[in-house]
């Protein structure tokens, strides 16, 4: 994997991070926080010093110890330290499992799971956790952990030699999720892996690809990164001299390129650039010096052996020493085989598409419960609607009946109707003449009561009494006069009662009596009272219950005369 290295920009990131992080993570320890702040900055080796100071046993609640456990190791691994136990990690994958609600932290978990066990060499262990990582990334739409599931699946083919354009296919998956999420860094870091991927069937695709990286990588401002990819061009440009000695000189400009940032403590596949290109172009000498520097002349990785051996027979070419030429390309092409044949792959791939097919056939079964579901739904909901049929169908011959009977009534009322319009027009035509026979009737009984009053022991006096209590048991009567009392008042009576619910029919009587104008023994004498003073404290209770802030008769007159001033106005 290619390596990025921390710079001031990175540090400076950190630190805002931190601030941030620390305002929305307030659940955890803030020195986790502060940890995990440094990753995301690029600053695995300071991340790794202060996770590694924090007991885990100090910790207080499983899910600080789980994340201790998960940024540990995850600085470990970008630390390039030696790991040698899954214990750890496992401490994270276990409680993320249970914790559903820790999504971003259990993709992470399964990234680390598979980086782990890729360290303790078993990469198809590695596959099987760099998919649950896939899968789980997919589902939340987390284009960066997917990214990097998908680039660590890409390498870890590409490591073992997988030439049947798997290994292309993850790293152009991971590439289009950086894009989607607008990650500078790892675009450079997956197009960097593709043209070194690319050299082998697409040269030209391969120079178009790294010409991109480098460029992206001297924007990022990452000097690493932008050293790696000149060096990957150098190296293409290279591998294209044999047919063309024109770029060995373009492999040489970008050797001059590195020479110009320094040839010190560079990756040792720099170095091997060095020595072939060098070799190529005639120079033994220099091409010894820096093949020397690589530091691969007694390594027995296979790998690294293979490219150092390679060198090597490019140095014994340039010197005319065509045995030790022979005798190096023929071992060298003895390990590369050997390399094509890596027994690994094959667990990887199988280890893959043994997940494709359990993932495909969970995924078939939830579809087929969703289907049995969704068609027990579509049943319910049939024999919902069977029913409502039915009742419909059943309401609907009812409805029949109604209408006939509604058509019947409807057909008597407009008769009712069209009488009572007639009506209404003769009572229009009699208001006037009504008017004025209820205004003599109220100037008769007047004048009885004040009669009756004179003469309380005539029979006149005792018919009147009669009529009176006759009058207050038949409360229609009472309202005839209440409608009379509305005509000459602004409609006092209607008002009140809608205004003071709280009146009864001889609360109602009296204020109508009052509106009338009838004096205290008058009403006395209608009401049933046995003395006119009790009708001046009785009116003084009217006042109070209807929470009037004045008289009784101030209220009448207030409310009599509103309609006159507003003709006036």
């Amino acid at each position: 994997m290619m390596k990025i290295y921390p710079n001031i920009c990175l540090a400076l990131t950190a630190l805002a991070l931190v601030f941030a992080a620390c305002s929305h993570s307030g659940s955890y320890d803030k020195r986790l926080v502060v940890a995990d702040s440094l990753l995301t900055a690029g600053r695995a080796d300071s991340a790794l010093s202060l996770l590694t100071s924090i007991a885990p046993s100090s910790l207080s609640s499983d899910a600080d110890q789980a994340y201790h456990a998960l940024l540990t190791t995850q600085a470990r691994y970008k630390s390039f330290a030696v790991i040698t136990s899954d214990d750890e990690i496992n401490t994270a994958v276990n409680y993320y499992e249970h914790h559903d609600t820790e999504r971003e932290k259990l993709i992470r978990s399964y990234i680390y799971k598979g980086g782990v066990m890729q360290e303790l060499s078993k990469p198809d262990t590695a596959m099987i956790f760099y998919k649950m990582a896939e899968v789980k990334a997919a589902e939340a739409d987390d284009y960066s952990n997917l990214g990097y599931a998908r680039l660590r699946m890409g390498e870890l083919y590409f490591k073992h030699h997988a030439y049947d354009g798997r290994n292309i296919e993850k790293i152009e998956q991971a590439l289009d999720c950086y894009r989607r999420v607008n990650d500078l860094e790892f675009q450079a870091n997956c197009l960097e892996d593709l043209g070194v991927m690319y050299r082998q069937t697409n040269p030209q695709k391969a120079e178009k690809t790294l010409k991109e990286a480098i460029s992206m990588a001297e924007n990022n401002g990452n000097t690493e990164q932008y050293i790696s990819c000149v060096n990957d061009l150098a190296h293409l440009y290279f591998m294209m001299g044999s047919d063309n000695a024109g770029y060995n000189k373009k492999a040489y400009d970008q050797l001059q390129i590195i020479k110009s940032h320094g040839v010190e403590n560079r990756e040792d596949v720099v170095y091997i650039t060095f020595a072939n290109v060098y070799s190529a172009l005639g120079m033994p000498d220099s091409a010894m010096h820096y093949l020397q520097l690589s530091g691969h002349e007694n390594d027995t990785d296979s790998k690294y052996r293979t490219n150092f051996l390679e060198a090597l027979s490019n140095i014994a070419k340039a010197r005319g020493d065509s045995i030790a030429y022979l005798h190096l390309i023929n071992e060298c092409s003895n390990l590369s085989f050997a390399l094509m044949r890596d027994p690994e792959l094959l667990n990887i791939m199988y280890a893959e598409n043994d997940f494709d097919r359990q993932y495909e056939r969970l995924r078939e079964e939830k579809q087929q419960r969703s289907k049995f579901t969704y068609i027990g739904i579509g049943l319910a909901l049939i024999l919902a609607l069977a029913g409502l049929a039915l009742a419909f169908y059943r309401r609907a011959h009812r409805y029949d009946r109604l209408v006939v009977e509604l058509k019947d009534q409807s057909q008597s009322q407009m008769r009712d109707l069209s009488g009572l319009q007639t009506n209404i027009s003769e009572m229009k035509i009699n208001d006037e003449r009504l008017k004025g026979f209820i205004s003599s009737h109220m100037s008769m009984m007047r004048e009885m009561i004040e009669a009756c009053y004179h003469e309380p022991r005539n029979r006149i006096a005792e018919n009147m009494k009669r009529i009176v209590k006759f009058q207050d048991s038949n409360r229609d009567n009472w309202v005839k006069l209440y409608d009379y009392i509305d005509v000459e008042h602004n409609n006092i009576m209607t008002r009140t009662r809608e205004n003071y619910p709280q009146l009864n029919d001889r609360d109602l009587l009296l204020l109508a009596l009052t509106c009338m104008g009838y004096s205290y023994i008058q009403t006395a004498i209608i009401m049933g009272y046995s003395n006119a003073t009790s009708v001046s404290v009785i009116k003084q209770r009217l006042a109070k219950k209807m929470g009037l802030e004045c008289t009784l008769n101030e209220y009448i007159e207030h409310n009599s005369t509103y309609k006159i001033e507003q003709k006036e106005q």
